[in-house]
């Protein structure tokens, strides 16, 4: 895996920078007031929400299809009055935890509604609830200092399986010692949780806090500092779904441009190394033939008449080759390929309304027809197309377009080489 910059809400109200997946594991980088400057330019960026931004709740379902329990989950979405949106339009993953004779133990992530309003032009790749990062323990719950509130987390397999917030403060003072007794009663008549064998306390806590809170809560207590994140973790549960429309939108926009370029590199660059290759070959005969014509331009007593007429054949061939060269090098001139010009062509489609049907390109001419939505975005479409650099070799004309009755253009553009 790559390594990629992960940015976690820290203990109080900032945040932290770790870069994970690398040879070492998990380095911290330091902090950062706001996410903006944590990412620092990143293009790998995962965002780990705090539980003020990311509802983590569990359900049982009766079915292993991946499909039905994505559709599941969003319905106990619903229920819970986590959206107002439908399916696709929601920010939302879904973790299947296990699997036995049928039934499938899911874990929800939601973005929530103001969350999504910060994120929608971020740059984040992926975004992961915070507590996914660390292994839950087997039978413990977990609580644990998050930008000044303290949130509890229960799992199982050493994964997160039910997070939320237990105090809005960040010390176990008030009322967080019910909260947590309420919420892990809850747990456990819902069949989430079979049983809690004890609780930690991750953060700044002392021995005595974790003492008070055992006494309180009849279980015991231990205190611990927070775990780095782990990569595998990261590796398993980081996703776009948890994106807002918006930026998945953005992000699949950049996924595609990087593919369209490297599809034009693949194409491209096979072509330039031939060229490459025939302008050094080229070198060679010119240099050949310059030596070639300064033998033969010795004094006639050097040599006699049968070694200059093998050079003069010999120059004869070189002469022939400069010549197929030459009339090949207006082929070979990049900015006359076809995909270039399509790519060009492409290009210019951000200026109008416009939906390509046909390319035709030949030796001196080439041809592109398509629809408009009126015959002003057809007018536009050809100003851009006259006015590009790249398909500045050819002169473009166009004839009126035929205006169809609910108002679209068709339209055709024809180039003459220059």
């Amino acid at each position: 895996m790559l390594s990629r910059t992960v940015i976690l809400p820290a203990a109080d109200a900032r945040w932290e920078v770790w870069r994970c997946g690398n040879a070492s594991g998990s380095v911290w980088q330091g902090s950062a007031e706001n996410l903006s400057a944590g990412a620092n330019g990143s293009r790998s960026m995962v965002v780990a929400l705090p539980a003020r931004s990311c509802r983590t709740f569990a359900f049982s379902a009766p079915t292993a299809d991946p499909q039905l329990l994505r559709k599941l989950a969003f319905a106990q979405v619903e229920k819970r009055g986590l959206t107002a949106a439908g399916l696709e339009q929601t920010a939302f993953n879904c973790h299947v935890l296990g699997q036995r004779d049928g039934q499938s133990l899911v874990s929800v992530d939601v973005l929530t509604t103001e969350a999504a309003g910060t994120l929608n032009g971020s740059v984040a790749g992926a975004l992961v609830a915070s507590s996914r990062l660390f292994p839950i323990p087997e039978g413990k719950l977990v609580v644990l200092q998050e930008q000044g509130r303290l949130v509890l987390c229960a799992g199982t397999g050493g994964r997160l399986l039910h997070s939320q917030i237990v105090s809005a403060t960040g010390d176990l003072n008030g009322h967080a010692a019910p909260e947590i007794r309420i919420a892990s009663l809850a747990l456990q008549q819902q069949g989430i949780v079979s049983e809690i064998t004890g609780l930690e306390l991750w953060g700044d806590f002392s021995p005595a806090d974790a003492q008070q809170l055992g006494e309180q809560l009849g279980l015991p207590v231990e205190a611990k500092a927070r775990p780095t994140p782990h990569s595998s973790n990261l590796r398993r549960d980081a996703s776009a779904h948890l994106l807002p429309p918006a930026a998945r939108q953005a992000l699949r926009r950049r996924r595609l441009l990087g593919l369209r370029w490297v599809a034009v590199a693949a194409l491209v660059l096979p072509v330039v190394l031939w060229v490459l290759g025939e302008r050094k070959k080229l070198h060679a005969l010119e240099a050949e033939a310059a030596r070639i014509e300064s033998t033969l331009n010795i004094n006639q007593s050097t040599g006699g008449s049968a070694e200059q007429d093998r050079l003069r054949a010999e120059h004869a061939v070189v002469t022939a080759a400069q010549a197929r060269w030459a009339a090949l090098r207006m082929a070979l001139e990049p900015r006359r390929y076809p995909v270039a010009h399509l790519d060009a062509l492409s290009r210019c489609l951000g200026v109008a309304d416009v939906v390509l049907t046909r390319f035709e390109s030949k030796l001196a001419d080439a041809s592109v027809a398509g629809t408009a939505r009126s015959a002003m975005d057809a007018y536009n479409y050809f100003n851009a197309v006259s006015k590009d650099a790249a398909l500045g070799v050819y002169a473009w004309t166009m004839l009126p377009p035929i205006i169809a009755a609910n108002g679209s253009a068709t339209f055709e553009m024809k180039g003459k080489m220059r």
